[in-house]
């Protein structure tokens, strides 16, 4: 029981990582390759990322954190900042070279809906997508929009590939029947849900071990 609900607990700071690492994420893919004039941070089999990608999502991360905290942030949650940082950032791609590898493809229709259905893109959030707000977020980023739309289209390759596997994911009454019995109040949606984290991350594991990465410590000390 112990062991389940260790591997069923929320971290909050992998939960923030998390959330950052999916809005950056498309950043990262256009940048893997395309930064020769920029440090190096990690790289991962032959794809690269820049420091300056690993900085905003660890930036925005402690801001968060911080903003949460009641007290400082101490040393020691920096450092594991800094290290589930890479991680994100390394997990991301690995999946999105996955992708590739499995062909999985994403339709200019799928595209456009999401990115007029994003939130992002209208007024407090609310009504129809907004353009005026579009390209003043390309703006502030520096991006053109077919840059932009490039980053979103590996997102939800990425997304894609991840739900191939959650597919995969099964479990039978009888099983749940006997974890059950070591935990009362477990419910099916919340085993399901730890059935699928643990799938996602051996198969990840897996490719992992089986990867090239190299992380440039010196840049993130």
């Amino acid at each position: 029981m112990d062991f389940l609900r260790r591997h069923m607990r929320v971290i909050f700071i992998i939960t923030i990582i998390g959330f950052f690492a999916g809005i950056f994420v498309g950043f990262g893919s256009y940048l893997f390759g395309n930064a020769a004039s920029l440090d190096t941070v990690v790289s991962i089999n032959k794809s690269k990322v820049p420091l300056n990608l690993y900085n905003t999502l660890y930036s925005n991360t402690l801001a968060q954190v911080q903003n949460a905290s009641t007290g400082a942030v101490t040393q020691e949650q920096i450092a594991q900042i800094k290290s589930r940082t890479i991680e994100s950032l390394v997990r991301d791609e690995i999946f999105y070279q996955q992708a590739k590898n499995y062909k999985i493809l994403v339709s200019d229709a799928e595209l456009q809906s999401n990115i007029v259905n994003s939130p992002m893109f209208r007024e407090n959030g609310n009504g129809a997508f907004n353009p005026r707000i579009y390209y003043n977020f390309l703006s502030n980023i520096n991006m053109l929009p077919k840059d932009y739309e490039e980053l979103i289209r590996k997102q939800i390759a990425i997304q894609k590939m991840k739900n191939v596997l959650i597919a995969s994911v099964k479990f039978t009454n009888s099983e749940f029947n006997l974890i059950r019995q070591l935990n009362p109040n477990l419910e099916a949606n919340a085993y399901a849900q730890y059935k699928v984290n643990r799938v996602l991350n051996e198969w990840y594991v897996n490719i992992l071990r089986n990867s090239k990465v190299n992380v440039n410590e010196e840049l993130i000390r």
